[in-house]
C-alpha cells in the first residue's frame, strides 16, 4: 500500500483538509502549470524518459542485479514521451473493459533478479524522499492506521531521507513466477497488452491473462494460488519471506497500481467524490518508486513521475490529432511533448 494509502489517508496539510474549494483550485493551477514526465531505470544514474502507455517499446533494464521489462501506464496520460514520433495514445489498451475503475496508473516489471542469496525479504518496494518532508499535525494517527492496513509497512516519515516502503511480494496487486527455462504463448494471437514481452519472453500459460496483463500465478506451500489477497497475507509473516528464495533463473513479473492516485492531474480521488491535491509531490519533490535490498546495497530498478513546468516550454507544431505541440529543453537536448493536460473537471 506504501504512500498510496497514506496520500488516500489524508495527508494533506490541515489548510486544505477540509476545504473543497481551495482543494479543487491548488489540482486546477496544477493541471495548468506542470506536464508529467515520466522516468525510469536501474538506478538515479541512468533515468531515462519512457513511453508511458506504449506497449511496444518497453524499457529493457540489464544491470548487474536486475534484467528484464519495465513498462509504466497512466491513465488518460498526454505528457512527455521518450520519442516525438510516438504520441501518448489517446485509448491506452491496458485501462480498456472497465479496467481504469482498478487502476489509474500502473507500475510492471518482468525480469529476474540476479543476486545471490536473495529472500522475499530482502527486496523492498516503495516511496524513496531525498529530503524531509513537510508533515501536516497528527500525521502519527495516520502511520499507524497505515500500519494496521499493511503490516509489512516500513514507515520512516521524520527522517532527513524519508521512506515508506513493504517487501515487494507482499505489496503488489498482482504476481506471477515461472522458471525461466518454461515456456508458453507458442500457438494462437499474441495479445495487444504486453505484445512485445510476450513475443520476447514467452511466459508459462497462465502467467498473464488473456488480455495480456500480469496475472496472479504463485504458488504457496507447493499449490498454485491465483488469488493475490492470500498471496499478500501469506507473506505478511516475515518467517514466510524468509523461506521463500530468490534465485537467478526464475523470472518473476508483477504489476502495481492504485484507484486513487491520479499522477496525470496530481490529484487523489476518493470513492466517495472527493478530490484532494497529492501531497509531496510538486516540481521540486517527485513521486519515486523504488525496489531494493533492505539494507539499501543494491537496487533494481527505479520510477520517477515528474512535474516539468510548463513554462519552459514553447508552441512548436500541430500534431495530427489538432492539438498543439511544444517543444521542451532539458540538459541541452530537445524533446516534444503535449500541451499541460486540461484542467480536471468531474465530468472528465
Amino acid at each position: 500500500m506504501m504512500l498510496g494509502g497514506l496520500f488516500g489517508g489524508g495527508l494533506i496539510p490541515s489548510q486544505n483538509m477540509y476545504d473543497p474549494m481551495t482543494s479543487q483550485r491548488i489540482v486546477l493551477e496544477r493541471n495548468a502549470n506542470y506536464v508529467l514526465r515520466v522516468r525510469a531505470g536501474p538506478d538515479m544514474a541512468h533515468l531515462e524518459t519512457i513511453d508511458v502507455n506504449y506497449e511496444h517499446t518497453p524499457l529493457k533494464i540489464d544491470s548487474e542485479d536486475f534484467s528484464g521489462y519495465l513498462s509504466v501506464r497512466v491513465f488518460g496520460f498526454s505528457g512527455l514521451m521518450a520519442d516525438p514520433c510516438h504520441p501518448p495514445p489517446v485509448n491506452a489498451d491496458y485501462f480498456a473493459s472497465g479496467f481504469s475503475r482498478k487502476a489509474l496508473y500502473s507500475i510492471q516489471v518482468v525480469g529476474q533478479f540476479k543476486g545471490r542469496h536473495l529472500t522475499a525479504d530482502d527486496i523492498m518496494f516503495g516511496n524513496y524522499f531525498d529530503r524531509r518532508l513537510p508533515l501536516p499535525p497528527f500525521s502519527g494517527l495516520f502511520e499507524w492506521f497505515m500500519r494496521r492496513m499493511d503490516r509489512t509497512l516500513v514507515l520512516d516519515m521524520k527522517s532527513d531521507t524519508p521512506s515508506a516502503v513493504s517487501p515487494l511480494l507482499a505489496t503488489v496487486q498482482k504476481l506471477s513466477y515461472w522458471d525461466s527455462s518454461l515456456h508458453g504463448w507458442e500457438t494462437g494471437t499474441i495479445p495487444s497488452i504486453n505484445n512485445k514481452i510476450l513475443r520476447e519472453l514467452h511466459p508459462i500459460d497462465g502467467a498473464f491473462d488473456r488480455e495480456g496483463r500480469v496475472a496472479e500465478y504463485f504458488p504457496i506451500k507447493d499449490t498454485l494460488n491465483k488469488d493475490s489477497k492470500k498471496r499478500r497475507h501469506h507473506f505478511e509473516k516475515s518467517s514466510h519471506r524468509q523461506r521463500w528464495k530468490i534465485k537467478p533463473n526464475e523470472t518473476y513479473a508483477f504489476d502495481f497500481y492504485s484507484p486513487f492516485i491520479d499522477v496525470n492531474h496530481q490529484c487523489v480521488r476518493m470513492p466517495n467524490a472527493v478530490v484532494e491535491p497529492m501531497p509531496f509531490f510538486d516540481s521540486d519533490m517527485p513521486l519515486r518508486y523504488e525496489c531494493r535490498t533492505r539494507d539499501g546495497r543494491h537496487t533494481f530498478f527505479i520510477v520517477q513521475f515528474e512535474l516539468i513546468p510548463a513554462s519552459r516550454t514553447r508552441p512548436l507544431r500541430t500534431a495530427q490529432n489538432g492539438r498543439p505541440r511544444r517543444q521542451y529543453r532539458d540538459s541541452g537536448y530537445e524533446r516534444e511533448i503535449l500541451d499541460p493536460p486540461p484542467p480536471y473537471s468531474e465530468e472528465a
